[in-house]
């Protein structure tokens, strides 16, 4: 025989429920990425054009990234790339720390800074040649 409950503690855990649902679905709202802002970096040999790059925080953006140079690049800034909320993901290499572009290619990263912070940028290869930066997020 199924116990019975009061309406109380019925209606409680239907509140209970309805606010759960809610708390996900406003935690999943996805940004709007039709307005992500376009910041473009050109990589070089050996330089990173503009080297110091600038984001808010809560905001979203795409940040195009093209390899003029004739060498493969890397826009590596690990740290920064944990404080994101990413849309494609697959755009970074394995580690999730990097993007790495051959001669010619260019990539598309859309993302949200989370949190504020001063973040390293460097080429994991060409660091030593001066091919490193700065990202600020406000």
């Amino acid at each position: 025989m199924a116990r019975r409950e009061g309406n109380g503690v019925a209606g409680a855990r239907v509140a209970a429920v309805l606010l759960l649902c809610a708390l996900v679905q406003s935690a999943g709202m996805a940004a709007d990425w039709t307005a992500a802002r376009l910041v473009t970096v050109i990589e070089t040999d050996y330089s990173f054009e503009p080297a110091d790059l600038r984001f808010r925080a809560k905001t979203p953006y795409r940040l195009h990234l093209e390899n003029r140079g004739a060498e493969r690049h890397d826009f590596t800034a690990p740290e920064f790339f944990q404080t994101v909320e990413l849309r494609n993901p697959d755009a970074l290499e394995r580690e999730q720390t990097s993007i790495g572009l051959q001669p010619g290619e260019q990539k598309d990263v859309y993302f949200v800074p989370r949190q504020s912070g001063r973040y390293t940028l460097r080429c994991a290869d060409h660091d030593w040649a001066g091919m490193t930066g700065t990202i600020v997020v406000e």
